[in-house]
């Protein structure tokens, strides 16, 4: 509707007969498992009134994006007693023109802005006109933006508040029985992010980390046990879970809480929140994944090139970091992002850069790719090119690191090679990493140029 006082008559009569279809279902319980890639997995215990014999029980507050073949509802105890015949999800929810559409040929009453009032029998609407049938068999054509309000006598039969999920039961008993339901859902997410705080050596760091969970779903689920599962789960593709997902959100809340029990779950890891939480339906809520952890990183410079081109470019700036209890971490790192800051002189702290890091293991190592420097550049020339037959060549390489900062660095020269190859010589020790890669590891000192030279046979 677009007039507010339209709006506000048609809810009366929408929430004057919410009362009579939903049967109440107290919520006892509810557990939300949230993957990575936007599915979440709901598990709730309610209290039903069961009647005896065939009946049929509604429960609503569903999310609009639930998975309908996912749906499951179990009797704890009441197995043998309760059987269900039925399973429907109802998704026909009350709109205007749900309204107008189901009123077709049945009679209403509006209100112009005039003050004049008009009864008839609905035989059109457009959403900027209706057509009326009068009391004297005439047609009147009306625009909404002139009616003040309308007047329809009843909710159509149908149409519900809220998505629903109902239940065609045959039972022996008649009582207010306990119930289990889960379903999969989509318009749910999260991911890890990372707060490091570097220190004025560039090797110490603090450490903070928070989970941000993204619920689009269409439901609010109060005082759930959350957990959230890292790694990736083989799916089927359903139209089911992505047709009717919301790309909207209405706010954000950024919440502190105790920090998540990790463990192991199948080939995946679990992160459980320690304690409830409300999820709120359209809501980015962060949540504090572990407590500050201390540890340390090795920093380097990275000249990263093909062997067969030539280059002259700033270095990227790296920090490399073993995920290992040793360096007071030890823990599995979910997929997120890391944002690096350090402390001015003035004690503010500035963003130096940030990487995407992928799910880690414990013990594994991270190495982050923080930007490129600015006072520390590379270039590399090919010196010479000889062909020694008809599918072979000699290649000479010159490459020169400048360091116009005050202190040594330490540098990782990685040549990408292909085909077949081998160095035949090198100013500087030299490590084949794999038949692509070749890495000379080198120290620069401050204010220094240092040069490697090196010479390699390949044949195609």
């Amino acid at each position: 509707m677009k007039n507010l006082m339209r709006t506000s008559v048609f809810l009366l009569v929408v929430f004057g007969f919410a009362t009579t279809i939903f049967a109440a279902s107290p919520v006892k319980s509810t557990q939300v498992t949230v993957y990575n890639d936007n599915l979440g997995l709901v598990l709730q215990t309610r209290s039903i009134d069961i009647t005896k014999g065939e009946s049929e029980v509604r429960v609503e507050g569903i999310p609009a994006c639930v998975d309908p073949t996912s749906v499951r509802i179990t009797f704890p105890g009441k197995a043998d007693a309760i059987e269900v015949l039925e399973q429907n999800f109802l998704f026909d929810l009350v709109n205007s023109d749900k309204i107008f559409e189901k009123y077709i040929g049945e009679s209403i009453t509006y209100k112009t802005k005039s003050g004049e009032q008009t009864a008839g029998k609905l035989l059109q609407y457009d959403g900027g006109n209706l057509v009326l049938q009068v009391q004297n068999g005439g047609i009147k054509i009306a625009s909404t933006e002139n009616i003040a309000d309308y007047d329809f006598p009843s909710l159509p039969s149908g149409l519900i508040l809220k998505p629903t999920l109902q239940w065609l039961l045959s039972s022996k008993i008649g009582a207010q029985v306990e119930s289990e339901i889960s379903y999969l859902t989509s318009g749910m997410s999260w991911h890890a992010e990372y707060l490091m705080v570097l220190e004025k050596n560039d090797r110490d760091f603090t450490l903070n980390s928070w989970v941000s969970l993204d619920n689009q779903s269409g439901a609010t689920y109060e005082n759930a046990r959350m957990k959230l599962v890292a790694g990736n789960i083989n799916r089927i593709k359903s139209a089911a879970l992505s047709s009717r997902s919301k790309n909207s959100f209405e706010g954000q809340a950024v919440t502190v809480s105790a920090p998540f029990d990790e463990r192991g779950l199948f080939d995946y890891h679990l992160y459980e929140l320690q304690r409830p939480v409300t999820i709120k339906d359209r809501e980015i809520k962060q949540i504090a994944m572990f407590d500050e952890v201390m540890a340390s990183a090795k920093k380097f410079y990275l000249f990263k090139n093909s062997a067969q081109s030539e280059i002259e470019s700033p270095l990227e700036v790296h920090l490399k970091l073993v995920n290992s209890a040793d360096n007071h971490l030890g823990i599995p790192l979910p997929e997120g992002v890391f944002r690096i800051f350090k402390k001015d002189v003035d004690n503010t702290l500035q963003l130096v850069g940030e990487d995407r890091i992928k799910h880690t293991a414990k013990d594994d190592t991270l190495d982050l790719t923080v930007g490129k420097a600015f006072d520390v550049k590379g270039k590399k020339i090919v010196v010479d090119r000889q062909k020694i037959g008809e599918q072979s060549e000699v290649v000479s390489v010159k490459i020169e690191i400048t360091n116009k900062r005050t202190e040594q660095i330490e540098v990782e020269i990685f040549e990408f090679h292909n085909n077949n190859w081998f160095v035949k010589k090198s100013s500087h020790s030299y490590q084949k990493k794999s038949n692509l890669w070749l890495v000379f590891p080198v120290i620069v000192p401050a204010e220094k140029t240092v040069t490697v030279n090196y010479t390699f046979q390949r044949s195609w």
